[in-house]
């Protein structure tokens, strides 16, 4: 299956990007979704269920991902946007080796670099793209309210059956599974999950195996991945049954109401948004406040866009990544850590392209496929900045057996140490115990800094210049759009 190095077509590219898609959900003891499509992959293609991503959310993720790098070197800095430096994305990259760049990727992601302005098809781009339905269209009623229309989305679909000139790479970068959820119909029996995230993840399945009926594995290398994972508030395990998943459609009236709002009004706004997050948070703590959970239990329930700290838990830099196609047909299922850095280094070696000429922080994951050994992947991470409120901002690394993150500014704030051998749910900090590791850890995250500045996204000898006003403005118009706080 599949063609060679010295093909003169090299294979096309299908990279599904799967906003908020959880490793934990997709495989192991905590699935609950139908997903014959996705194990037809694990079985007939490679499956990496220890993907790490570099950010807990999308920007500074996909900064990484099309980079190669991690995200305080491409200029794309956590306090404030920046155009990026010294850094070629590898769409652009592979365009200039052949590929035709085709999408549907979300509004947001058309205002950074490192997603190129000029893909060959012309769909539009949405605040949202979605895989099932969108809300397109936003159309009054007689009674002067404003009515959403769900439209069908087949982007996709519709472009793999037409013919697009080849070698591609067709990027689709889909929301179905970002806050806000609502499953489509057909989707909510128990059958499919006992929550809706989880009967969203059998709905992608069902439309993923209409993917795969369209493409020619072949010749079409398809990869699979989430940008960063989410909480789910919602818990079921034994005879207890919480749900406080928000419902989706009335999060998107509120969010379509909240953005029409005047500039001036914005104080209002963020006051009427924190005291209504205030009065949930405090409705759900008296409904669990007798009863024994562990503390990942309690984060996830308790999580809403308003809280201050934004921490690195597995539950958001974890993520699943899938590879079928020509050279990755093995049938595996690899462990060992990587990371989303990893994934277009990994990429050009199967297609035969000779990677970038830029130093960059990814390696090939490929010689795994071969059963060969690679050294222990060192996952750097970094959580992203909000938009209206101040939280506190953390990085740390991953290992195959330890998480450490700490205060972004102060390595003795925050301090995060936790043993993922022993408590793989990272119920336990240890860093007041384990003072020794803590400092090997943050010995090895300095080294990875290694004199960059992670407010200028650059060395510190250098000065980069920043996106202009408007420019800023726009991205965080539609990150808000988007649920982003």
């Amino acid at each position: 299956m599949g063609s060679s190095n010295s093909d003169l077509i090299k294979p096309n590219i299908l990279f599904l990007l799967l906003d908020s898609f959880r490793a934990d959900k997709i495989s192991g003891p905590d699935k609950n979704s139908l997903t014959p499509n996705f194990d037809y992959i694990k079985k007939n293609g490679v499956f990496f269920d220890h993907a790490i991503s570099s950010s807990d959310s999308s920007l500074l993720s996909l900064a990484g991902l099309f980079s190669g790098k991690h995200p305080f070197k491409t200029g794309m800095r956590s306090s404030k946007l920046t155009k990026l430096i010294d850094t070629t994305s590898y769409l652009e990259f592979l365009k200039n080796h052949g590929y035709k760049l085709y999408g549907d990727i979300p509004k947001a992601d058309s205002f950074l670099e490192i997603i190129p302005p000029d893909f060959e098809n012309n769909e539009e781009t949405f605040c949202t793209t979605r895989i099932g339905t969108d809300i397109k269209n936003v159309n009054r009623t007689s009674t002067g309210q404003k009515e959403f229309k769900e439209e069908s989305r087949r982007i996709t679909l519709d472009r793999l059956n037409s013919k697009m000139k080849e070698p591609w790479l067709f990027l689709m970068h889909a929301g179905d599974l970002h806050f806000p959820i609502t499953n489509p119909k057909g989707f909510q029996d128990e059958k499919f999950g006992s929550d809706n995230y989880e009967k969203q993840v059998s709905a992608i399945d069902y439309w993923l195996g209409q993917v795969l009926e369209k493409v020619d594995l072949k010749k079409t290398l398809v990869v699979i991945t989430g940008d960063h994972g989410s909480y789910i508030q919602s818990l079921n395990k034994e005879s207890l049954n919480i749900d406080f998943q928000d419902r989706g459609d009335l999060q998107m009236k509120i969010g379509g109401i909240s953005n029409r709002f005047p500039k001036f009004l914005e104080p209002l706004k963020l006051y009427l948004f924190l005291t209504r997050e205030n009065i949930s948070r405090k409705r759900k703590e008296k409904k669990i406040k007798d009863l024994n959970l562990k503390s990942h239990e309690v984060r996830g329930l308790l999580h809403q866009r308003s809280d201050p700290e934004r921490l690195l838990f597995d539950e958001k830099i974890r993520v699943p990544l899938f590879m079928i196609g020509p050279k990755v047909d093995q049938g595996m299922t690899i462990s060992q850590q990587v990371r989303l850095i990893d994934i277009f280094p990994t990429i050009c070696e199967i297609v035969g392209i000779p990677d970038k000429d830029e130093k960059i922080d990814g390696v090939s994951l490929y010689p795994l496929l071969e059963n060969r050994k690679i050294g222990n992947l060192v996952a750097y991470m970094e959580s992203t900045p909000a938009i209206i409120i101040k939280p506190v901002i953390v990085i740390g690394i991953r290992t195959d057996k330890y998480k450490y993150f700490r205060n972004r500014y102060d390595s003795s704030k925050n301090v995060h140490l936790y043993d993922l051998e022993n408590d793989p749910y990272e119920d336990n900090n240890i860093a007041d115990r384990d003072k020794k590791i803590v400092e090997e850890m943050e010995d090895t995250l300095k080294k990875i800094i290694n004199g960059f500045s992670l407010e200028k996204g650059c060395r510190l000898e250098d000065v980069d210049d920043d996106l202009g006003t408007e420019e800023i403005n726009m991205v965080e118009k539609e990150l808000k759009k988007m649920g982003y706080t």
